[in-house]
């Protein structure tokens, strides 16, 4: 019905392409089909579609799963928790029937006892004096007729009769023989009504079963009985039971079919649902009056998942409507009828005469206890223990039976190995083994994304990571991996040194300080001659002092109008002019008042400003965006240009520039000029220039001709005058050794002040876009500095 319904609104769509005479409709080919049916287009070349087409462009509109659920699939999984499905009735989906295969002959079907029937075809092939292929069909009178030879009759008798018959018929012929198969057989007429999809009369052969048919017919509506489909023919009946054939693989209940078989579905019997933890649940169809235990429904479910003490439940409604639960105790009495469910609930299973290995080793898993009834036959062998065990402790978890909690015993693998400890085992223990990087990342602060790529080497236990952490002695110093390592008693000075990758090349082995929190000690000048004799406890610090400073890289560079640019070493009290010097000196057109001295804590605090920048923009902009007065709000030009600001603030690069005087001839005369350099430093001698620069907001930044006569008001008019946006009144200068000063280059007021050549006059924006924000004013500074790094990264660049 909504089908049809569908389909007329369809059709009432298309008046004018409904031909009166015809069972088609006339579709345009154009994209957009209903703009051509308005404006009744005719120059559009039509294109013919079938009903059957219509069908195909509504259905998608159709919903998909509108019968996916049956009305006894809703019933039962409004009762449960679980969405069950009537058992069976998936046989006959995603089968695609081939017309052509209903009447081919199944592969080795076909025997000498085959008995034939009007309508077989034989395929006589002869060979001799005559030479033919052709196929006969046994006519209705059952004679099978073939030229230049006698009728033979054929229907009732066996394929291998005829055989026989031929190769008498043809022994006048002189060296010739005949040979004899079946082409294809005769075809049978079935009749299918009741609930399948597809009823009515189908053809098929006597190769056919009932399944066949019942495929052929669409499948076993879910309302239609898979037990008692009925089989008549000749005046008997005989009751087909699918479940027979899907449960117990047995073909006896599927029927080769024969001419003018019935086939009758009727509606579906009484019905029970199985669920939980059973191998197949579902709704399943039991027999009229019939009640099944609890074993026989379990059979029908295949099975539990698990055997042990499973919990078996009933649901079922009573007499007056009420659904009640309970407990089977008897599962062999027939409780089971119409509407019941059997609910499956798995219990847990135990283990016995088993404990468990896992962790940092080569064995994981459940082993006998009868085999491994210590630690020592557990860990038998450094074969058991991983590549990176932590040979310092180990952990047995054991279930404490009267306090009904878990306890955690320590336990030195390296120990158990050494035959100096043991420890009896218990049915269930767990016995866990740590790899060295599991334990050095006890206190580590490991971003959560990066804990989660290496769960391997995480402890994630809670309670584990407590008890670790109690148990650990602290090691500090000059050794390879300082740290906290858990340890268990009779722990050596050796062992802790040892699992801290031992003394770094600077660590002094004569000078080892011992501190003990268990009765205030402190032992200072310790000497490791014989370390094995130390023995630790859990609270204790290590202390390894240094011969000497540990050995870092520590660099400066150099670059630009140098004769050896490059990285050099750094050492104590090294100046800048030691650097030039072991630079090979400056070149001629170096100019050592313009150097650019960058330093790598100044950069980093820079790059710091910019982001602490960027963040206050970002609240001030999110704050005025929520203002309440709509003459504070900003408009999309403004809240454009902030955007843009802040983007460019948070990909600045630093320069980290600090004025220095690089002029070796300055530095001699003036030692307390001559900085000393840092780790990091890097130093740039440009070469001498003639110019001076122009830019920010004037019409053509440029670079202009030194003159000593020009005045920073006659550089900006050679630059094509101040923009629109241009703020004159912040206009300054960057001198070559990096200071700055303010200038006035107003045509009514301006200064003339000394512009030495490699300097920079800069004309900065007018911060009139962001005059909503409170800071306004400091927005032109942020612009400069953005200005003036993008000045010395456009220089060194060029170098």
């Amino acid at each position: 019905m909504r089908f049809a319904l569908l389909a007329f609104g369809f059709l009432t769509l298309l008046p004018s392409f409904v031909h009166a005479n015809e069972t088609e409709l006339i579709m345009p080919t154009t994209a957009d089909p209903w703009k051509d049916v308005a404006s009744h287009n005719t120059d559009i070349a039509p294109k013919h579609i079938s009903l059957n087409d219509l069908e195909d462009i509504i259905k998608p509109t159709l919903p998909k799963d509108i019968e996916s659920k049956s009305k006894i699939e809703i019933l039962y999984s409004s009762r449960i928790v679980d969405e069950l499905k009537q058992y069976g009735y998936d046989l006959f989906q995603n089968t695609p029937s081939n017309p052509k295969d209903k009447f081919s002959i199944p592969a080795g079907s076909i025997q000498d006892n085959y008995i034939l029937s009007a309508g077989d075809q034989l395929n006589i092939i002869m060979r001799g004096q005559t030479n033919s292929r052709q196929n006969y069909e046994i006519d209705n009178q059952g004679l099978l007729i073939i030229e230049n030879l006698a009728p033979i009759t054929a229907a009732g008798r066996r394929l291998k009769d005829i055989k026989e018959d031929l190769n008498t018929a043809i022994t006048p012929l002189h060296n010739s023989q005949i040979f004899v198969s079946l082409a294809s057989v005769r075809q049978i007429g079935v009749l299918v009504v009741g609930h399948v999809n597809k009823p009515g009369r189908q053809n098929l052969t006597s190769f056919n079963t009932v399944l066949d048919v019942l495929t052929e017919s669409g499948g076993v509506q879910k309302t239609g009985s898979l037990r008692q489909i009925k089989l008549v023919r000749k005046g008997k009946s005989y009751i087909i039971d699918l479940y027979q054939l899907l449960m117990a693989s047995t073909t006896g209940s599927d029927k080769l079919l024969q001419d003018s078989d019935r086939i009758i579905v009727p509606p579906i019997g009484p019905t029970l649902a199985i669920s939980g933890s059973v191998k197949r649940p579902a709704i399943y169809e039991i027999r009229k009056g019939e009640k099944i235990s609890t074993h026989q429904a379990l059979g029908l479910a295949g099975g539990v998942m698990t055997p042990g003490q499973n919990r078996y439940m009933k649901l079922e409604y009573t007499s007056n409507g009420e659904e009640i639960v309970q407990d089977i105790s008897t599962p062999k009495n027939r409780i089971f009828g119409d509407g019941s469910i059997l609910m499956v609930a798995q219990s847990k299973q135990k283990r016995s005469s088993s404990i468990t290995l896992s962790g940092s080793t080569r064995q994981p898993g459940t082993h006998d206890l009868k085999k491994s009834k210590t630690l020592s036959g557990l860990i038998k062998n450094e074969k058991v223990l991983g590549k990176n065990i932590y040979p310092l402790i180990g952990v047995i978890e054991r279930r404490d039976a009267e306090e009904l909690t878990q306890s955690l015993i320590p336990f030195s693998p390296q120990q158990v190995l050494k035959k100096k400890f043991d420890q009896k085992l218990s049915e269930g223990d767990a016995v866990r083994l740590f790899s060295i990087e599991q334990i050095r990342n006890l206190n580590s602060d490991t971003p959560l994304l990066q804990k989660v790529s290496t769960k391997e080497t995480i402890i994630e236990d809670p309670v584990l990571i407590s008890f670790l952490k109690e148990r650990s002695i602290f090691v500090r110093g000059a050794v390879r991996q300082a740290g906290a390592y858990p340890v268990t008693d009779g722990t050596t000075l050796k062992n802790i040194l040892s699992v801290a990758g031992g003394i770094a090349l600077e660590g002094n082995a004569e000078d080892i300080e011992l501190a003990s929190r268990h009765n205030g000690r402190r032992i200072v000048n310790t000497s490791i001659e014989d370390p094995a004799n130390i023995i630790l406890e859990s609270g204790d610090t290590v202390r390894v002092n240094q011969k000497f400073h540990k050995i870092t890289t520590k660099t400066v560079s150099i670059s630009g109008e140098v004769n050896h640019p490059g990285n050099y070493d750094l050492m104590a009290g090294d100046t800048l002019s030691d650097l030039i010097n072991r630079a090979g000196g400056l070149t001629d057109q170096a100019y050592p008042d313009a150097a650019i001295f960058s330093r790598a804590n100044e950069r980093k605090r820079e790059e710091m400003r910019y982001k602490a920048q960027a963040q206050d923009l970002e609240l001030k902009l999110a704050a005025s965006m929520q203002s309440l007065d709509d003459n504070k709000k900003p408009d999309m030009n403004q809240v454009s240009a902030t955007q843009s600001l802040i983007a460019q603030l948070k990909k600045a690069e630093a320069i980290g520039r600090i004025t220095v005087e690089a002029d070796p001839a300055t530095l001699s005369a003036n030692p307390d000029q001559n900085i000393l350099l840092e780790k990091g430093d890097r130093i740039f001698i440009p070469k001498r220039p003639l110019t001076v620069r122009v830019a920010g907001e004037v019409l053509s930044p440029a670079a202009l001709q030194f003159r000593t006569n020009k005045t920073p008001l006659d550089y900006v008019r050679e630059a094509g005058g101040t923009s629109y946006y241009a703020d004159q009144d912040r206009t300054f200068v960057i001198y070559p050794d990096g200071s700055a000063q303010p200038l006035n280059v107003s045509s009514w007021n301006h200064s003339a002040a000394m512009i030495p050549p490699g300097s920079t006059i800069i004309v900065p924006r007018d911060p009139k876009p962001f005059d909503f924000l409170d800071t306004a004013g400091r927005v032109s500074q942020m612009i400069a500095n953005l200005a003036i790094s993008g000045l010395y990264i456009e220089a060194i660049g060029d170098d």
